[in-house]
């Protein structure tokens, strides 16, 4: 079993080593699913992200030949700290108990991770730090009659001591001791060695990039995967080259669940076109059909062999048809990003094996693909909505997923900490469209004599028959003045953060591809705006920096939001060239990215030149709009840079000394140049008011 806080945080040389070479059960445990996290494919944050990597996250268990588990823990950004990740995670001991469940049930005889027990800062993200403390602990408890003693009233939750925890040592130097070290070059049944069946595995995370280090050559195929032994609970010898080395052959592995043979490959997949579904949502209630295509079948002389939930009644047609009537009570599968924290696993409900008629033999299997959805499903709201005095647009939107209902009435009102209602809609009316999709659009207005603040704009959709459904939101009444007459280029990542805001402004932008950057007019712009992690997928700007350089030397502001190390230090490799290195002078004048940040939202705030036009020019930066901070304060602060640079602001995490680069400004030519590392655009996504001011400021020096 193998310990992970994250989403890409398994260690998948050893896991397929396991798997595919030594034939062992393998289970992969992650703590949270990843929702706090970057991502570099698009615009998702949050739960939706939670979502995405999850889904990432079992196509790599596929690959890799595990069955992976979620603790849905809080992934609520990096931290540096064990005691805040225990804290948000309900307690220590609460997230060790998660644990020794999951031994007590799985009942693994080896445990191990990559994430140390110890506190070392910003060496390891605290997260890591809780698996290490929580997996050390559980170790012994979980044969610990006296602890958690209800959860052996459980089905399968029996007592279990596993024998050994270990540590993954990543790179272990010359004299560092380590006890086993696995042969994971070593080839499986299909002749790939398990580290590039790991490496295969890596490239479904394609939210963290992964995808692009797999493609670009960087992730190399290891020789072995390092270990030390934490804890033991046996007498047999280690063995130099195997972690379950001379341990005694495990009663339980002849009992493995076809939920876990599925998932682990052991047992073969129909070909896509051989299963087909009428339909792949259905209602609590509904039924749904399966039908085979024989000459897509290995055989013909089968029968269904189904696990579904409780309830469920079954009927199997003369042609291998299989009709399921679900319970009415049956808990919803959809949306995934509201329901996935409900359970252990995110498969969907319904799982099934074809077995031989003569010998009982399983023949193939998989999971039959329908989701569960209630009758009327209104989509997650975004994360924030903004109130302006001129009204913009606020979709509602969502799905009809019962056939009877044909049109749903959707009303809003905006609401403020009392629960007082200050603005009401009157109600709309909608007909699905042939996909079952609605959608409202609401302008949420406040009364002239309301104040700007925090309110809440709520939303009920109603439908003949069913209960309404009420999604809220908070909402931001807020206001942010820019200079006049602003024109902002705006170099766009994978996100679209920065253009959500500008257009929130009202500021005229124009969206910069690669023939601008190349040989378009910039004088235009008074602004150009480079979006996160922009140096990592806009070839186009690597190649134009010098030409964006020049415009800043000629009268233009050009402002960076935080990149990081890989794609903006000399040394590392070119994320489009792993031949060539970064060049290392992206920035007008010597600047190098660190590993620097400060994980505490609320980390106290000194402006260091409180006259700079940053913090007074158009609007006056209060302390007041630095408090409300979600997530971090930044992240990748610069480590060194030129006296050129002035440092606007010193922050740290409680314990450490002040970061002082997250805010810089310089001269260049006529033009001025601000690098920041703030994570601005999580602030911006929930529309903090202070942030807002700041980003005005910033596009209008």
């Amino acid at each position: 079993m193998n310990l992970a806080a994250h989403p890409d945080d398994e260690d998948g040389s050893t896991l397929a080593y396991y798997r595919h070479v030594a034939d062992d059960v393998a289970y992969s445990v992650i703590y949270t699913r990843g929702e706090g996290g970057q991502n570099e494919i698009g615009p998702e944050l949050y739960e939706a992200l939670g979502a995405l990597r999850t889904t990432e996250t079992e196509r790599a268990a596929r690959i890799l030949g595990t069955q992976v588990f979620f603790l849905n823990y809080d992934d609520f950004g990096y931290s540096k700290f064990a005691t805040e990740a225990f804290e948000r995670w309900g307690g220590e001991d609460d997230v060790t108990a998660s644990l020794v469940r999951l031994i007590r049930k799985l009942k693994p005889d080896v445990l191990f991770t990559n994430h140390d027990t110890v506190t070392v800062g910003q060496r390891q993200h605290g997260h890591h730090q809780a698996v290490g403390i929580s997996a050390y602990n559980a170790f012994a408890l979980a044969a610990d009659a006296s602890y958690r003693p209800e959860q052996l009233d459980e089905p399968g939750v029996d007592l279990w001591q596993p024998k050994r925890l270990f540590l993954r040592l990543w790179r272990p130097r010359v004299g560092t001791a380590y006890d086993v070290k696995v042969p994971v070059s070593t080839p499986g049944a299909s002749g790939e060695p398990a580290s590039e069946i790991a490496i295969r595995a890596l490239s479904q995370h394609s939210s963290q990039g992964m995808d692009f280090f797999v493609k670009s050559g960087r992730a190399r195929p290891l020789e072995f995967t390092y270990f030390r032994l934490l804890r033991s609970a046996t007498d047999a010898p280690l063995d130099t080259l195997d972690i379950a080395g001379n341990l005694p052959p495990n009663p339980h592995v002849g009992t493995t669940s076809i939920p876990y043979r599925l998932d682990s490959g052991r047992i073969p997949e129909l070909a896509e076109e051989a299963l087909t579904i009428d339909s792949p949502v259905a209602t609590p209630g509904a039924s749904v059909q399966l039908a085979l295509d024989g000459s897509q079948l290995p055989m013909t002389d089968m029968y269904w062999d189904v696990q579904a939930p409780e309830g469920t009644t079954m009927e199997t047609g003369e042609d291998l048809t299989l009709t399921l009537t679900l319970p009415e009570t049956l808990t919803p599968t959809l949306p995934k990003q509201v329901q996935q924290y409900t359970r252990l696993t995110s498969r969907p409900p319904i799982r099934y094996v074809l077995r031989e008629r003569e010998s009982d033999r399983i023949v193939a299997g998989g999971y039959a693909p329908v989701e569960i959805a209630p009758p009327l499903v209104v989509d997650p709201l975004p994360d924030a909505v903004r109130i302006a005095k001129k009204p913009l647009p606020f979709a509602v939107t969502g799905t009809v997923y019962e056939p009877d209902i044909e049109e749903v009435v959707g009303s809003f009102e905006t609401v403020d900490a009392s629960g007082t209602v200050l603005a009401a809609s009157q109600p709309q009316r909608a007909v699905p469209g042939s996909d079952g999709r609605f959608r409202f659009i609401f302008k949420p207005v406040l009364p002239p004599q309301v104040e700007p603040g925090t309110y809440t704009v709520r939303a009920t959709v109603e439908a003949a028959g069913q209960e309404p459904v009420v999604a809220e939101v908070p909402a931001q009444y807020l206001y942010a003045d820019v200079r006049q007459g602003l024109n902002v280029g705006l170099v766009e990542s994978y996100d679209n953060t920065l253009a959500e805001t500008l257009d929130a402004l009202g500021v005229a932008y124009t969206k910069l591809d690669s023939t601008a950057l190349s040989a378009g007019d910039l004088s235009p712009y008074t602004t150009v705006l480079v979006d996160i992690r922009a140096y990592l997928v806009r070839n186009d700007l690597r190649q134009a920096n010098d030409r964006l350089l020049d415009w800043v030397k000629a009268g233009g502001t050009m402002i960076v939001t935080y990149q990081k190390t890989f794609e903006w230090n000399a040394g590392y490799p070119d994320p489009f060239d792993r031949e060539v290195e970064n060049p290392g002078d992206f920035a007008p004048f010597p600047l190098e990215l660190g590993r620097g940040r400060v994980t505490y939202e609320d980390a106290p705030i000194t402006l260091r030149d409180p006259a700079h036009p940053l913090f007074n020019s158009p609007n006056r930066i209060q302390p007041s709009d630095w408090s409300g901070w979600v997530q971090e304060r930044g992240l990748y602060y610069p480590a060194t840079y030129a006296p050129e640079y002035a440092e606007l602001l010193a922050m740290n995490d409680p314990g450490e000394e002040p970061l002082t680069g997250s805010l810089l400004a310089a001269k260049y030519g006529d033009g001025t140049y601000v690098y920041t590392a703030l994570a601005l655009y999580r602030q911006l996504k929930v529309y903090h008011p202070g942030t807002y001011r700041l980003f005005a400021n910033l596009i209008s020096l």
